[in-house]
């Protein structure tokens, strides 16, 4: 895919000013191209040095008034993306044996070697575009292929999530071969049509010991005791035993970012700080946080604002106890609608130091939902 040089500018209003340009990693005007949290990890555990995978989702195109640029009539397909020269350029295609297909879990009769330099893991949960269930799939070869899907055991019969629904996504740190944290979420279903279904889902933990064969709960990142929603969590590792994590977080009135953080490696969690909005009001149901520890020692959180329609970045010096005012990294939105959905990022780090975050937007030359990405100084 060629490089969108015409937003070459400098960009930081917020914030120290730092060059950025955007780069078109997925357009078709027929397809709607999205959701780049829903569909795999963050760096840096899919990403090589200067090689970087992302996935997203692919629908058919549908101008509509508010929402989805997309028709729910037709199937949505999980796509990969991967560049080898640090986000300039990008490969991209239908991966198969991958999330979204009609496939029942499979039995893994052997644990995989998490520690393996090529090892990528997918969760699929519900609450996806063409994708539901409660199971995962794994890559020895960096998301060349795959196979899968595999179950959680008896991870949901464990008295701490019977009864809910499983709603993770991808995140997790690799602690050995055998040895993996998934940081997943559940919700309440109960008042499935209502704004509670949304608040009333929570952020957890789980650990496998043996490869994948079996999952134990760990712990609630967030007390159900907290009337409102945190999910999609973006994890980094400050030391062996200190985490933090990034979340999306939702109340009836405003969307924004929280972090909280453990310092017993994941199995109590304290609330640490607020990062930033990602709407003024709750019009639009928020963004999630892609989170990355930097090659100084500094985290970098990236996500979207609705209401400004814009890509922000924010940055910590002490560990995520307080952040920087957000800077703008793109602003030029522009959908055949006008309704702001644009977001959705993951987030990693280059070798020459520069950020490439990799999201979805609508620009003035391309209205119709597509994945791009901006590689930006810190």
């Amino acid at each position: 895919m060629k490089i969108d040089r015409m937003h070459e500018q400098k960009v930081g209003t917020m914030n120290p000013v730092m060059s950025a340009h955007h780069v078109v990693v997925y357009h078709d005007p027929a397809h709607w191209a999205a959701v780049p949290a829903n569909n795999g990890a963050n760096g840096s555990v899919w990403q090589w040095g200067n090689e970087l995978l992302a996935g997203f989702t692919v629908g058919t195109f549908l101008r509509a008034r508010s929402g989805h640029q997309c028709t729910y009539d037709k199937p949505f397909d999980s796509w990969l993306a991967r560049s080898l020269d640090g986000g300039e350029t990008w490969q991209t295609w239908k991966a198969e044996g991958y999330a979204g297909q009609p496939a029942p879990n499979r039995e893994l009769v052997e644990g995989v070697n998490c520690a393996s330099p090529d090892f990528v893991l997918r969760v699929e949960g519900n609450g996806y575009h063409g994708n539901s269930g409660c199971r995962w799939y794994l890559s020895g070869d960096r998301g060349a292929s795959w196979s899968g899907p595999y179950g959680f055991g008896t991870l949901f019969e464990c008295p701490e999530l019977a009864g809910l629904e499983f709603t993770g996504r991808t995140a997790y740190f690799v602690e050995g071969p055998k040895t993996l944290l998934l940081f997943l979420s559940a919700r309440k279903t109960k008042e499935a049509a209502t704004l509670n279904i949304a608040i009333e889902e929570k952020p957890f933990l789980a650990r496998t010991d043996d490869g994948g064969k079996s999952w134990a709960f760990v712990s609630w990142l967030v007390p159900w005791s907290d009337t409102y929603r945190a999910v999609m969590p973006a994890p980094v590792r400050l030391s062996p035993s200190r985490l933090v994590v990034a979340l999306r977080r939702k109340s009836p009135t405003n969307n924004w970012i929280d972090c909280v953080a453990s310092a017993d490696n994941g199995a109590t969690w304290v609330p640490l700080s607020r990062v930033g909005d990602t709407e003024a009001g709750n019009n639009h149901n928020g963004n999630p946080p892609a989170m990355v520890v930097m090659a100084d020692g500094r985290l970098c959180c990236v996500y979207g604002n609705r209401t400004m329609q814009c890509m922000l970045a924010s940055f910590s010096a002490d560990g995520g106890a307080t952040w920087s005012e957000p800077a703008v990294i793109r602003d030029d939105f522009s959908s055949v609608s006008g309704w702001p959905d644009l977001g959705y990022p993951r987030l990693y780090q280059r070798r020459d130091g520069r950020l490439v975050a990799i999201y979805f937007w609508c620009s003035p030359e391309r209205p119709e939902t597509h994945i791009a990405a901006t590689i930006f100084a810190a």
